[in-house]
């Protein structure tokens, strides 16, 4: 009897010490989670449906905040002007869109639960970008910009056609112009391999053009 009393207060313990940063951790799995089945294949086909609200507003948040403390590293670090010039306009692009983002959600009614700092996948790449400098970081930083835009892309595409919400939906639409613009910028400025002695991120006419 004795031994069957400790094992259960045992077992209370257990899911009382389980039960802290539920929420938090809830958000970086819902984060992850969409992430991780936004890519798209070459053709442009999603395979896997879009995530619930939860889950996209999730991942569009930790996207907005990599991407304006990339580029504020990018301001501080990158060689190349066109590059430095790409990085203002992801500071400009993604602060106004967390703010639709937020305005969507507000708009729908929820109540979602978004990140309040970087992932731990987010922040090594932020890590990497921080101790390098000058053409190491050009190549670096177009080669993160061109994989999470190809992620974001795909997400917000998926969302757009078949999310659950429809102010998040709307908001998913309105996104993808500017997104895919950024990714032209990317796929025409990718980095040289360094054999050929060119410099990475400086196509010719590499500059973004104004909104």
């Amino acid at each position: 009897m004795r031994l069957g009393l400790m094992m259960a207060a045992s077992l209370l313990t257990l899911a009382a010490c389980s039960g802290r940063g539920a929420e938090d951790d809830a958000v970086a799995t819902a984060t992850g989670d969409a992430m991780a089945g936004s890519n798209a294949d070459a053709d442009g086909a999603f395979a896997e449906a879009p995530p619930n609200a939860q889950g996209f507003a999730s991942a569009m948040a930790m996207s907005d905040m990599y991407e304006i403390a990339a580029a504020r590293l990018a301001l501080k670090h990158a060689e190349g002007t066109p590059t430095r010039a790409f990085a203002q306009m992801m500071i400009t692009d993604h602060t106004g869109g967390s703010k639709a983002l937020k305005d969507a959600i507000a708009a729908s009614g929820q109540t979602l639960a978004m990140p309040d700092k970087l992932d731990g996948e987010h922040q090594a790449q932020i890590d990497v970008l921080a101790s390098i400098d000058g053409p190491d970081f050009d190549r670096e930083y177009i080669n993160q910009q061109t994989a999470a835009h190809r992620k974001a892309l795909g997400l917000l595409k998926a969302y757009a056609g078949s999310g659950d919400t429809a102010e998040l939906r709307q908001f998913a639409q309105s996104a993808i112009p500017t997104i895919q613009k950024h990714a032209d910028w990317l796929d025409h400025n990718s980095p040289v391999p360094r054999a050929t002695g060119a410099t990475p991120g400086m196509g010719v006419d590499a500059t973004p053009a104004p909104r």
